[in-house]
């Protein structure tokens, strides 16, 4: 029986990169395949829910990200609102990959569980360590991939030039004395350590435009997992008035944390004759701060898909599983990013005319500064509040008067329509592991 072992991205705390896992391992599973994931934290227990069996890495997580809160609330005391950076190597510096003891410590973990599952391929999503696994375990790599982070072609910052005083870390230093050790070859960029055998771009050329004649890469659209009560509204969302356009507001947890962004939300859309269903994502809401308002709900739990197609507007912080999600059903969205990667999806969906992006304006961010093993590295910040009411306000009344907005969206919809999702990655793997 072929063995599928997936090793998602989850140190960023977002579901969307385990749940495009979920969704290939699911169709694997029902063709008869075995699957396991590797990863701990928040999401096991959601994966293990499904039936899927969650192998925990063993490996203490040895972080940067204490250090590295504290170099973003420097000067302010508070978080920042949006990060400006420019490449994948802030998310090593992210998920604690900070030296090359730390990487080989997690090469070994990892491999380890590789021995014990004794899978037939293994499929990641934006986990750094997986072409490294793979190539040591002698197995194929395939990578569920956005086109900014292919290694062929990578390019964050798509809509305008870097700017200059943004500089990565620079993560050879860390990871090719590792790369070395092991007889592999070293590393230029830290999209390189993206390499396999099969590339699976989970969204369509529209909004994630790649260059032609790219080996073993295919777009496959949506990946979506096998979840039927995703599209059914409980009984608690069956009083949501019909008369009124209803905007759905899922942005996040840190943004569900944020006093400032709730206060925003709620001066800007209050009194504007829709309804607003907000996500809070298991996050309490400070009523003191609110004073009732009958249009707009909080909930601790939404059916995401569910209130996607039931919505005329989202309002969403630009993670790709969410843009996906608003293409599959055609409605068009508001983005509001807090940070580099999240800017770049809302941005190919406002050139494709299906939605408004809201990003601060350059000259309100600040420089700050780090260093970590690699060397100095830089990247920019805003801490103030951000959109004004005023700006958010003026979206969602653009997005519910204009119709090219939901035309365009249904546009995207029907090209999205047009690819296989879980089905066609699983003809692919199969076709890339002989068996």
């Amino acid at each position: 029986m072929p063995r599928a072992l997936f090793f998602p991205s989850y140190q960023g705390g977002g579901f969307g990169r385990t749940a495009d896992c979920l969704a290939v391992a699911q169709e694997l599973v029902r063709r008869g395949w075995q699957t396991a994931f590797v990863l701990d934290g928040q999401h096991s227990s959601r994966v293990r829910a499904t039936g899927q069996l969650v192998l925990d890495p063993h490996c203490p997580l040895t972080t940067v990200l204490g250090r590295l809160a504290g170099l973003l609330r420097r000067g302010s005391g508070r978080a920042p609102v949006y990060l400006l950076f420019t490449d994948m190597s802030f998310q090593i510096v992210r998920d604690g990959l900070n030296s090359p003891r730390v990487v080989r410590q997690r090469v070994e973990a990892e491999l380890a569980r590789v021995r014990q599952f004794r899978p037939t391929v293994l499929i990641g999503q934006g986990w750094p360590l997986l072409s490294i696994v793979g190539r040591l375990a002698g197995l194929p790599v395939v990578q569920i991939i956005q086109a900014v982070t292919h290694p062929a072609a990578p390019r964050l910052v798509w809509w305008q030039d870097p700017p200059e005083n943004v500089i990565g870390p620079d993560v050879r230093p860390v990871f090719n004395p590792v790369l070395g050790d092991l007889g592999l070859p070293p590393i230029r960029l830290a999209e390189d350590l993206l390499a396999g055998d099969l590339f699976l771009v989970h969204s369509i050329p529209e909004l994630d435009p790649l260059p032609g004649g790219l080996a073993n890469t295919h777009y496959v659209g949506a990946l979506v997992r096998q979840d039927p009560e995703a599209m059914r509204l409980p009984a608690r969302f069956g009083d949501l008035p019909c008369d009124h356009p209803l905007i759905y507001v899922t942005v996040g947890g840190g943004a569900m944390g944020n006093r400032q962004f709730l206060e925003t939300l709620y001066a800007a859309l209050a009194g504007m004759r829709i309804t607003v269903v907000v996500s809070t994502t298991q996050r309490p809401v400070p009523k003191a701060i609110l004073p009732p308002q009958p249009d707009i709900r909080y909930y601790h739990w939404v059916p995401g898909p569910a209130m996607i197609a039931r919505s005329q507007c989202v309002i969403f912080h630009g993670g790709h599983s969410t843009m996906v999600e608003t293409v599959r059903y055609g409605i068009p969205s508001i983005v509001v990013p807090f940070h580099t990667e999240q800017e770049a999806n809302g941005r190919r969906l406002a050139a494709a005319g299906a939605a408004r992006v809201l990003v601060p304006d350059p000259s309100t961010l600040r420089m700050v500064r780090g260093r970590w093993p690699g060397g100095e590295f830089s990247f920019m910040a805003r801490y103030d509040p951000f959109p004004s009411a005023v700006q958010l306000r003026e979206a969602v009344t653009e997005i519910l008067r204009e119709p090219s907005y939901l035309i365009h969206a249904r546009c995207l919809q029907e090209r999205m329509a047009g690819y296989g999702g879980p089905s066609q990655a699983a003809d692919l793997v199969e076709d890339l592991v002989v068996f």
